[in-house]
């Protein structure tokens, strides 16, 4: 199981649709953070910076919620998350660090999108936690098979 499984766990467990997580990889070479995940994105890079959300996750190597996701620096760099759709905006988003021995090995970005101005829910604490069993019940399949990378399909 790798990120189509991750997903899928995240995404039943937060009750989103489909298109709301999101996998980057650190680069060793620069202060890029790389999209592995979904397939659309490959290749696509964000700067690390401390005013961003995903780059504050990276920095403190700590989750961070933002339910108030309009106005952030974020929107300019992650803008082609929602796909060039109008109708289907990003409003929410949890930026969730992924630590294995102390190295940062990659950040889910995790949102919420505005369906035809429909209400959307908050994230809340325990959202992290959910997010946290999804991440750790992988990396226990990773273990048990040590060539199993969370890259893997």
């Amino acid at each position: 199981m790798g990120y189509n499984g991750l997903d899928r766990l995240i995404s039943k467990s937060l009750n989103l649709g489909e298109g709301c997580v999101f996998i980057l990889k650190p680069r060793k070479y620069d202060n890029l953070l790389e999209f592995s995940y979904p397939d659309e994105l490959k290749g696509f890079t964000i700067p690390v910076m401390s005013q961003s959300v995903a780059g504050k996750a990276v920095i403190h190597r700590s989750p961070i919620i933002l339910n108030n996701f309009q106005g952030e620096t974020d929107v300019i760099y992650l803008n082609c998350l929602t796909m060039n759709s109008t109708k289907n905006s990003i409003r929410k988003m949890i930026a969730y660090p992924v630590c294995s021995s102390g190295e940062l090995t990659e950040v889910l970005l995790v949102v919420r999108k505005e369906y035809d101005g429909s209400d959307l829910p908050n994230f809340l604490g325990e959202d992290l936690q959910k997010i946290k069993s999804a991440v750790d019940k992988i990396l226990s399949i990773r273990a048990d098979k040590p060539d199993l990378s969370l890259a893997a399909n």
